[in-house]
C-alpha cells in the first residue's frame, strides 16, 4: 500500500479552501502538500513537485476551469472534483475523475471520496504471503479503469514517468497512474524486480549484459544504472 497520500487543494474561494483543509486534517493518510488559488498556480506547483498523488479540484474557476486543466495537462494526478454546481457531474466522470463532491461538502461524503482515492492509489496489490526469492505470483494493477493481471516473469522493465508508471512486458505496455516511489515497497516482494535507477526497475532475469554501467535487456533495451543502485545490482549478479 502507498503511505501518505500527498494532496493539493485547488479553489479560488478562501472559505472553500478552509473547509477542505479542515477535512483533510481529519485523516492521517492524507498529507496536504499545497493550496492553489487558480490553475496557473497548480501547474507551477506540479512542475516543481512530481510526487503529488491527488488533487481536490474546484471545477468553476476564473480564466481556466478545473475541467479545462484536466484536458490540457497530460497525465495529471488523481482528481476529485469539488463544486457547487451539480450539472458538471457527468463531465467529471467522463474525464475519469475519482469522485465528485458537491458543496457544501459533508465530512461523511468526504470520507467516501478518500476511501475511493485509497483504493485507486493502492491498485498495485502483491500477495501478502511469504514469497520465495524469485516469486512468480501474479498481481493486479489498475489501468484505464480496468484491473490488469501482471505476471512478474513477463516484466522487462518498469519506468516512472512523472505521475504515472509504465510496465513494459514481453507482449504489451501497461500504464498505471502513480509514482515509482508509491509502488517500490510492493515491488520488494518480487526479488527479481530490482531498482537500478531513480526512474527504472528491471527484471534481473531479463538482463542480457552490463557494459559501462548500462544494462541491455533481452529485448535490446538499454537502461542506465544509477550510482546509488550499482552495488545492489552487482550483488545480484552471479559473476564467475
Amino acid at each position: 500500500m502507498v503511505g501518505k497520500i500527498r494532496c493539493l487543494v485547488v479553489d479560488d474561494e478562501k472559505l472553500a479552501q478552509e473547509v477542505m483543509v479542515h477535512n483533510i486534517s481529519k485523516f492521517n493518510v492524507l498529507e496536504l502538500a499545497g493550496i492553489c488559488n487558480n490553475i496557473f498556480e497548480l501547474i507551477s506547483l506540479l512542475n516543481r513537485d512530481n510526487e503529488i498523488d491527488l488533487i481536490f479540484l474546484d471545477i468553476k474557476m476564473p480564466e481556466i476551469s478545473g475541467a479545462e486543466f484536466v484536458n490540457l495537462f497530460r497525465n495529471p494526478p488523481a482528481i476529485i472534483y469539488t463544486t457547487a454546481y451539480s450539472q458538471y457531474a457527468l463531465n467529471a466522470f467522463d474525464q475519469n475523475a475519482l469522485d465528485y463532491l458537491l458543496k457544501p461538502i459533508s465530512l461523511d461524503r468526504f470520507v467516501k471520496a478518500v476511501q475511493k482515492a485509497q483504493l485507486f492509489l493502492n491498485a498495485v496489490k502483491p500477495p501478502i504471503a511469504h514469497l520465495n526469492e524469485y516469486s512468480n505470483e501474479s498481481f493486479y494493477v489498475k489501468s484505464d479503469r480496468k484491473l490488469v493481471k501482471i505476471d512478474p516473469d513477463e516484466i522487462l522493465y518498469i519506468e516512472g514517468m512523472r505521475n504515472y508508471v509504465c510496465l513494459y512486458l514481453d507482449t504489451q505496455k501497461v500504464i498505471v497512474h502513480g509514482t515509482l516511489t508509491a509502488i517500490a515497497e510492493q515491488l520488494a516482494y518480487y526479488k527479481q524486480i530490482i531498482r537500478v535507477h531513480k526512474s527504472f526497475f528491471i527484471n534481473i532475469k531479463k538482463l542480457k549484459f552490463v557494459e559501462q554501467h548500462v544494462i541491455t535487456l533481452s529485448n535490446s533495451k538499454n537502461i542506465p544504472v544509477g550510482l546509488q543502485y550499482r552495488s545492489q545490482l552487482y550483488e545480484k549478479l552471479k559473476v564467475i
